[in-house]
């Protein structure tokens, strides 16, 4: 029963209340005064049974609109996090590496909280990268060293 069948119902109801009010108005017997007052009786409770209906089928379609939401941002979340791979880099970190091109890394606790905050090269020789986001630092891309001393003796 969608909403419109519910008001459609309640309007009709509230008619034949109104239509039996204008009856019980009308001098009658006192006899039928008391069956009017019942069937009045019986259709104001069927009208509160409609309302009551017409109120928990809004809320039930409004938490079914947010569970729909719900799902779709974990649906999408889920396809974004599709794209990286958890990686062990040469330095030792663990992050996530994006598949394709550009090559990036993302910062694992951020993920955690469902949000992408790409690492940023400090350009040190320790080839630490760091969050953002959380200020993390993740040891990506070491440098190699360079000796400085290449004679035997130390001079030049």
């Amino acid at each position: 029963m969608d909403l419109a069948s519910i008001t459609t119902a309640y309007e009709g109801l509230k008619l034949g209340k109104n239509i039996l009010n204008s009856l019980l108005d009308i001098k009658v017997e006192s006899e039928a005064k008391e069956r009017v007052n019942e069937v009045m009786s019986k259709l104001g409770e069927a009208q509160d049974t409609l309302f009551s209906m017409r109120e928990e089928l809004f809320r039930l379609q409004t938490d079914n609109e947010n569970y729909r939401k719900q799902i779709e941002k974990s649906d999408n979340w889920e396809n974004k996090l599709s794209q990286y791979e958890l990686v062990t880099t040469s330095g030792g970190a663990v992050v996530y590496k994006f598949k394709e091109n550009p090559e990036h890394y993302i910062c694992p606790s951020c993920v955690s909280k469902h949000m992408v905050e790409i690492l940023q090269d400090n350009r040190t020789i320790s080839g630490k990268y760091r969050c953002v986001g959380c200020k993390s630092e993740f040891p990506i891309k070491p440098q190699e060293t360079v000796n400085i001393n290449p004679s035997p003796g130390g001079f030049y």
